[in-house]
């Protein structure tokens, strides 16, 4: 890593059902890397908590408990997604361990699929921006809500919609929408996330991207966390180093990682 302080507080092992290697081997790459800090944040579907989640997450922590990690800064995380859809799941998952990280994210709309599976290249493109309405307002019911630490992936709809779709989506119409999920976030003291799996990816930038990024700093918000969303130890680290100089871009002095569901303030060299 070209960053002394690189950390990556977003990526998955085994315990995610998407996930390909094991704790311990996510952390040996962590280490491999130099990475300063690492957070192993394995998924937890809130709508599926308590029928094929809850027993995922103890697994996935009692992994993480028997982890040594050394010559590394290591973080127990969780990423909780779509939390509304099911509160009471949510609540039991975020109090059910001491984590010292907590992602907040939006994977599907209510009663809806995965953003993954929607085909999108078969509505039409009112209906699609209609989605994106809809996900900026279920992001604001999530922030007011505030049980997590830091938002995952804020333009992850474009991933699929743009990226593996290649239908181009002008943002412009949803700016105010998105100025106030960057008000609520800082109203409230909760990070953005950098999520630099994009990168790697055909949409070929961060989520959310530098004019976003400048524009969080630009209302006036400090908070901010780095994860290259891996699922599998080659992905590990992965763009980090490319979005710590994108939020030194957006003007950015430092980024946070959190331990005890607190932020330690590190510097973007």
């Amino acid at each position: 890593m070209l960053h002394s302080f690189a950390s990556d507080c977003h990526n998955h092992s085994a315990c995610s059902p998407d996930g390909r290697h094991t704790p311990a081997a996510m952390l040996a790459r962590a280490r491999e890397l130099g990475l300063y800090a690492y957070t192993l944040t394995d998924h937890c579907e809130c709508q599926e908590y308590w029928e094929k989640y809850r027993e995922r997450a103890q697994t996935a922590f009692g992994a993480m408990e028997a982890l040594a990690p050394e010559e590394i800064r290591f973080c127990r995380g969780l990423e909780l997604g779509q939390p509304l859809q099911d509160l009471s799941g949510a609540e039991d998952a975020v109090k059910r361990f001491p984590y010292d990280f907590v992602i907040g994210s939006l994977h599907n709309l209510e009663n809806r699929e995965d953003f993954y599976f929607l085909d999108c290249t078969r509505m039409p493109l009112e209906e699609i921006h209609g989605l994106l309405r809809e996900y900026w307002r279920e992001l604001l019911e999530m922030i007011s809500w505030g049980g997590f630490d830091s938002l995952g992936h804020l333009t992850y709809p474009l991933r699929y919609i743009q990226g593996e779709q290649g239908i181009s989506i002008d943002l412009h119409p949803h700016k105010e929408a998105i100025d106030q999920v960057f008000l609520a976030l800082i109203q409230k003291e909760i990070a953005l996330e950098v999520n630099t799996s994009g990168l790697r990816q055909k949409l070929g930038r961060t989520m959310p991207d530098l004019p976003l990024l400048a524009r969080y700093r630009e209302l006036g918000g400090r908070l901010a966390t780095l994860g290259s969303d891996a699922h599998c130890t080659e992905d590990l680290g992965g763009g980090i180093d490319e979005g710590m100089g994108l939020l030194k871009e957006a003007g950015f002095t430092e980024f946070a990682i959190y331990e005890k569901r607190r932020p330690v303030m590190l510097p973007l060299e």
